[in-house]
């Protein structure tokens, strides 16, 4: 298990568009409970987070993304493994080490559907859903290091290695294209679609933001008069491509498509090369962050150049190394050290009293519901016989009514399955 490269790779010069594809093997799924449905269950009032045990082999997580199922996917570096997990915490685990081995980095949905991951090696690596894998040689033998992957505009995969920035088509055929300044070693190299139609990457070795062309393979550098080492990039909501910095100085910068930049400090102590390695945009279309040894996740507002820090109830000697957005507009963080998958709530719901008791019949009492962005609940009695609940004024409010001596239970339920549950007793 390793995320460094050490063995000094030979200068490749042959490039272009012949592949060798791995064997194609269907994996047989873990036995694991039915999927609950596609959104996260808030546990508690106004719970911020959510956790998630995997058993999984676990310690060293790699990439997460939002698959095409509805459910996230994260690699088990350890076990080489891709792990599904729904948004109950269902889980299945792939296990992929013919493929992956213990090095896969990172990973990006492709246009078919199917799961791309760069393995710090000569391949990338293709899974389906199902779990059938294949392994597609890069022509030029060049290395993807901790390199990113991700879908582009065109609705090709475009992924960087030490001296290239390559393209995987659904069909397999992997075309590479040589950066401008050779030799190098872009061990970091994030990439993604611009708002330009463009793919935007980072050249860490050349302190550098590339443009490529996809139509023509045409490249523009851009070169970064700050040190910076970029790793990560993502494409905020303001349409720029925004980058975290490989530095000891926290530093994120970003790029407009015209090719200006601009970087600033954001403050904290994120230190080491794999600090802020990886970013995401997060369901708000801002980029999300995980700085690996701050403890914590953080958030960029691109219209003030400022974060906002989140800390997750880790468990000792764990610690943030991806995240992503969610299709259920929540922000899904995994781990080293650990076996937690955490889950960012944006828009908790808190509700109150979270218990009711009643000392009469035909009593009525009042719960309340906060949730910022949503303007609509529902709420069910167990047994209506003992309380009724209906809707009150405003939508907030629900009144629940005792009917009968004994125990019951009344549920709060938003509109992407969030629910609190109130306790109440009628004696």
């Amino acid at each position: 298990m390793s995320r460094c490269i050490f063995l000094a790779l030979t200068l490749c010069l042959v490039w272009g568009c012949t592949i060798r594809s791995g064997p194609v093997t269907p994996l047989p799924p873990q036995a694991g409970p039915a999927e609950a449905v596609p959104e996260v269950v808030q546990r508690g009032a106004g719970a911020k987070f959510v956790q998630f045990k995997t058993p999984t082999l676990g310690l060293l997580f790699g990439a997460i993304v939002a698959g095409p199922d509805g459910n996230m996917w994260f690699v088990d570096e350890n076990a080489g493994a891709l792990v599904r997990i729904g948004m109950g915490g269902a889980f299945h685990e792939f296990p992929l080490s013919t493929f992956l081995g213990a090095d896969a980095v990172s990973m990006a949905v492709g246009a078919d559907g199917k799961f791309y991951l760069s393995t710090e090696s000569t391949d990338i690596v293709q899974v389906t859903t199902g779990g059938m894998a294949a392994s597609i040689h890069i022509p030029s033998g060049d290395s993807t290091a901790l390199d990113g992957i991700a879908r582009g505009p065109d609705g090709n995969v475009w992924f960087t290695e030490f001296n290239h920035i390559g393209k995987i088509t659904p069909m397999g055929k992997i075309t590479e294209f040589k950066y401008l300044t050779q030799p190098g070693t872009n061990q970091y190299g994030g990439v993604t679609g611009g708002s330009d139609g463009n793919v935007w990457f980072a050249e860490s070795s050349q302190n550098a933001i590339g443009r490529i062309v996809p139509s023509t393979g045409k490249i523009t550098m851009f070169h970064i008069t700050a040190p910076c080492t970029p790793a990560a990039v993502v494409l905020a909501k303001d349409n720029n491509v925004w980058f975290a910095c490989l530095v000891t100085s926290p530093t994120m910068g970003r790029i407009a498509p015209s090719g200006a930049i601009k970087t600033f400090s954001i403050g904290g102590s994120f230190g080491g090369n794999e600090t802020m390695q990886f970013c995401a945009r997060g369901p708000d279309g801002e980029p999300w962050c995980a700085p690996r040894n701050n403890g914590n996740v953080f958030r960029v507002n691109t219209a003030t150049d400022t974060i906002t820090t989140f800390t997750p109830p880790f468990a000792a000697g764990e610690s943030p190394d991806a995240v992503a957005a969610g299709p259920d507009g929540n922000v899904w963080i995994d781990t080293i050290g650990g076996q937690h998958i955490d889950v960012l709530v944006l828009e908790p719901m808190a509700v109150t009293p979270t218990s009711l008791t009643f000392t009469a019949l035909s009593q009525t009492k009042i719960v309340t519901v906060a949730q910022s962005g949503v303007a609509h609940w529902t709420a069910v009695s167990s047994n209506p016989s003992v309380a009724t609940v209906t809707q009150g004024s405003p939508a907030s409010k629900f009144n629940v009514k005792s009917v009968h001596v004994g125990t019951c239970a009344v549920t709060i339920s938003d509109t992407v399955h969030n629910f609190v549950v109130i306790h109440v007793i009628v004696s």
